[in-house]
């Protein structure tokens, strides 16, 4: 079972189709599509972004996103835009964050809450922790993502927006099963 099949229990199946094919995987994948990526251009948001490998802002970005099932119940994404690559593991959190998507990206744990709703997955970031450590809510960036289909293709949103800095980026696009 995916963190995203245990997390949303029952609600899974109302998803879109080509949203639960990709959270419903038992065996790797990669795709394909295009982005939008849009970024306020200030020093500090360029810093942010090439630290954390985050798009470079652009139209009909080139994207790729392979998707890689654990045995253990975790999956690890491995993204692509326009070359520039970063990764994470996702993974259902249990105990105190139960309940919870937990991404690691590098250092840090980002706890997101899902929410199915009329076509769509939302996710929202609920908490994040450095090396295992909370970090105060005052200092929480806003991550909102939303997750739809357009027939065959899965259609994603993502705005992240930092305390004091302010926006940093957003992209949304599209993917769909690479050839091969």
């Amino acid at each position: 079972m995916t963190p995203f099949q245990r997390i949303l229990g029952p609600d899974f199946q109302d998803l879109p189709t080509p949203v639960r094919d990709f959270h419903g995987l038992s065996a790797s994948i990669r795709t394909a599509g295009l982005a939008e990526v849009s970024a306020p251009a200030n020093p500090g948001v360029w810093l942010l972004g090439k630290i954390a490998g985050l798009p470079r802002p652009g139209r009909d970005v080139p994207v790729s996103v392979s998707f890689h099932p654990r045995a253990d119940g975790r999956e690890f994404w491995e993204r692509r835009f326009a070359g520039r690559r970063y990764a994470s593991a996702m993974e259902a959190g249990s105990g105190r964050d139960a309940g919870l998507l937990i991404e690691h990206f590098g250092p840090f744990d980002l706890l997101f809450r899902l929410t199915p709703g009329p076509g769509r997955l939302s996710w929202s970031l609920a908490g994040w922790r450095l090396l295992g450590l909370p970090l105060p809510a005052w200092s929480r960036p806003v991550i909102e993502c939303s997750e739809s289909g357009d027939g065959d293709r899965f259609v994603f949103d993502i705005d992240v927006v930092f305390p004091i800095v302010g926006p940093v980026v957003r992209y949304r696009g599209w993917l769909a099963l690479a050839d091969g």
